[in-house]
């Protein structure tokens, strides 16, 4: 499996399934058209009950990030993208007004920045 859950963590399994599952999408390791584990298979996976899983599924099919396909599974869908990446860098642009707002500089904002996308640069090369 491409991700693991942090069972001590305070955010509910489930929740860390559906973040998880984007990140992958973000990230091209689960592409558009693609179809998700099944539920008995990712619940296997990660070591959490089938309940949990499809909880996060269904969150997944409420934030129209994949669709349910009767017989198959769930789907990744293609026009989700656009509008995915459009909420992503909203998200964005409102971190860093909080950051602003709160006082910390452009500096250490870009330094941030630069830092997590070096790594990111440095990931996909190995």
């Amino acid at each position: 499996m491409w991700f693991s859950i942090d069972f001590s963590s305070h955010v509910p399994v489930y929740k860390q399934i559906v973040e998880k599952i984007k990140i992958e999408i973000i990230q091209g390791n689960i592409k558009k058209g693609e179809f998700l584990p099944s539920i008995r298979k990712m619940a296997d996976t990660l070591g959490v009950n089938l309940n949990t899983v499809s909880k996060a599924y269904r969150e997944l099919v409420n934030e129209g990030v994949v669709e349910p396909v009767r017989g198959e599974g769930y789907i990744v869908k293609k026009e989700h993208f656009e509008k995915f990446n459009k909420l992503l860098l909203m998200e964005l642009e409102e971190s860093i007004e909080k950051c602003i707002k709160a006082g910390i500089s452009y500096e250490t904002i870009l330094k941030v920045l630069d830092k997590k996308l070096g790594r990111l640069k440095n990931d996909s090369k190995s």
